[in-house]
């Protein structure tokens, strides 16, 4: 049986996923995702486009990201187009790349677990996904909504 780190998806490039994906293997996106992504190896192709945020270990991008990029080791191809910041620990950028957006360089670990819940450990390489991250998404919206209630009633 394989690990779920050797696991890998592809989406092709007539599709487009409108919601966020959230996994522990490899992730190839050629087409088009509306919405964040977090896995731990991700590549977006020539042909992809992500319009959210993107949170991995390893993410390489040939083609736009519509949004802010969190990765431990992050690689801009030459048609990389990123309108949106990023926070890394390792940087490769090609000529011909575009950036627009702020770099932020952090020598600690970086949080790519932000959509999962699931605190990353540095002897824990795995993430928490499905069920689990399903309910710490929706718990922390729930919290966010008791937080803006609360602020509410104070202030009346």
């Amino acid at each position: 049986m394989k690990s779920p780190n050797e696991t890998f998806a592809v989406l092709a490039p007539n599709l487009v996923v409108s919601g966020n994906l959230v996994s522990e293997g490899n992730i190839h996106i050629d087409g088009t995702v509306e919405g964040d992504v977090q896995t731990v190896h991700l590549t977006i192709g020539s042909s992809g486009i992500v319009k959210g945020r993107v949170f991995g270990r390893e993410v390489k991008v040939s083609g736009r990201v519509e949004g802010s990029i969190t990765a431990s080791e992050l690689i801009l191809e030459e048609s990389a187009i990123i309108e949106g910041d990023i926070n890394y620990q390792s940087l490769s950028v090609s000529r011909g790349a575009r950036l627009n957006g702020m770099c932020h360089f952090s020598e600690s670990e970086l949080d790519i677990t932000v959509l999962s819940g699931k605190k990353s450990r540095s002897d824990d390489k795995a993430l928490a996904f499905g069920d689990a991250a399903m309910e710490a998404t929706g718990a922390a919206a729930a919290a966010s909504t008791t937080a803006t209630a609360s602020r509410a009633k104070t202030t009346a």
